[in-house]
């Protein structure tokens, strides 16, 4: 998985945030958090880790307003983060191809070419979860292969490959 710095968390925010303006789709104010979450990861993602980062950071902010406010909670509320709004930003996400799910882990992991339609594959590693995206020639084909000889019509595809990366065998 690629390790991305402040500065290029910040320059993906920028270009996706350009990238759904073009579209004419709204990148919100939590489909941006969920975006950065997912880059700022050093492993893939669940849902539900996403939903706890995202309380903890809504909780710091209150704590922090509380404290500009002299410890007067009035002026502060608190919203939780309820999931059915997370797995909606997830799917935009996934829709604008900003993000890849991994379904055998069910997890999430920033996508490395964003904005250019590929077909991926993902070597998952057992033992620190780390994971590496492939998007190369052979795995087009397969793709192609499945349309063309085939007839078969992708609507999605997630190829996944599970084992020992070469850090960890």
């Amino acid at each position: 998985m690629q390790q991305l710095t402040s500065t290029d968390v910040n320059d993906r925010l920028i270009a996706a945030e350009e990238q759904c303006r073009i579209r004419g789709v709204r990148f919100t104010l939590l489909r941006q958090q969920i975006y950065a979450l997912i880059l700022q990861a050093d492993k893939p993602v669940g849902a539900y880790d996403l939903i706890t980062q995202l309380q903890q950071t809504r909780l710091a902010e209150i704590e922090h307003a509380e404290t500009i406010n002299n410890g007067d909670a009035k002026k502060v509320t608190q919203k939780n983060v309820a999931p059915p709004t997370v797995y909606r930003s997830l799917e935009f996400l996934l829709a604008e191809n900003l993000i890849h799910q991994l379904t055998s882990i069910n997890a999430y992991v920033p996508c490395c070419h964003p904005r250019a339609q590929h077909t991926a594959a993902f070597l998952i590693c057992e033992q620190c979860q780390r994971v590496q995206e492939c998007s190369s020639v052979p795995v087009q084909e397969i793709m192609s292969f499945a349309e063309h000889d085939v007839g078969f019509t992708v609507t999605r595809s997630v190829i996944e490959l599970s084992g020992r990366c070469q850090t960890c065998h």
